[in-house]
């Protein structure tokens, strides 16, 4: 992680800093990776969906980026990968946004974002619909916010959803009634699913490869 990395710089990356008059097109990067870059804010942010055209962006453990950060985001046409991981200011708001204006978007990771609930899935499901990968872990969901996103993200390959205690068989068999494309799930610290849920999901998912409980 770059700890002294600033707003400053990010604008300077996506050449807007200074007087310079923006570029008539974004500048293409495809992999930007800020994670753990504490400095930054929801303007740099705005740089970015100003001054880029990226594919992959990682923003983990980026503490002062919040909802409204995400409205910029939600204005990158080509993003497809975004990782939020335990960006504590993101909530079931934020994920709104993204599902508003990143209908390319094929991996989300809300992982670790405590403000995350059955909301956001209602969001992700009314407009994420190319996930492939969707990570959960330790997010406030339950069987209810499960049942919404298995309606539509029937492409999903990957979904971790570990650490989400309420979790029962009932969204196991949602998971294996709908997503038949489904290879990888982490269940790790789901302990109201049972065997029973597990005999549905491999019944229901013919290419799962791995199920994980294990830390």
């Amino acid at each position: 992680s770059c700890w002294q990395l600033s707003d400053a710089g990010v604008s300077h990356l996506a050449g807007l800093s200074g007087q310079a008059v923006p570029h008539a097109a974004p500048r293409l990067l495809e992999n930007l990776n800020l994670q753990d870059c504490q400095k930054l804010s929801d303007i740099s942010l705005r740089y970015i969906s100003q001054g880029l055209q990226i594919q992959t962006l990682n923003l983990s453990f980026c503490a002062n980026i919040s909802d409204s950060g995400m409205k910029s985001l939600a204005k990158i046409s080509s993003l497809k990968s975004l990782n939020l991981r335990s960006c504590d200011n993101i909530s079931d708001i934020g994920v709104g946004y993204l599902a508003e204006g990143c209908v390319g978007l094929q991996s989300l990771d809300v992982s670790f974002c405590e403000r995350v609930s059955d909301r956001a899935m209602v969001h992700i499901a009314s407009g994420l619909f190319n996930l492939r990968t969707l990570s959960l872990a330790a997010c406030k969901i339950s069987d209810e916010g499960i049942s919404k996103i298995c309606k539509t993200l029937v492409d999903l390959h990957i979904l971790n959803i570990g650490q989400c205690s309420t979790i029962s068989d009932n969204s196991i068999e949602h998971i294996a009634a709908r997503l038949r494309l489904l290879e990888y799930i982490d269940l790790y610290g789901c302990n109201n699913v049972t065997q029973r849920g597990i005999t549905h999901l491999e019944t229901g998912c013919p290419n799962i490869k791995r199920v994980n409980f294990n830390l």
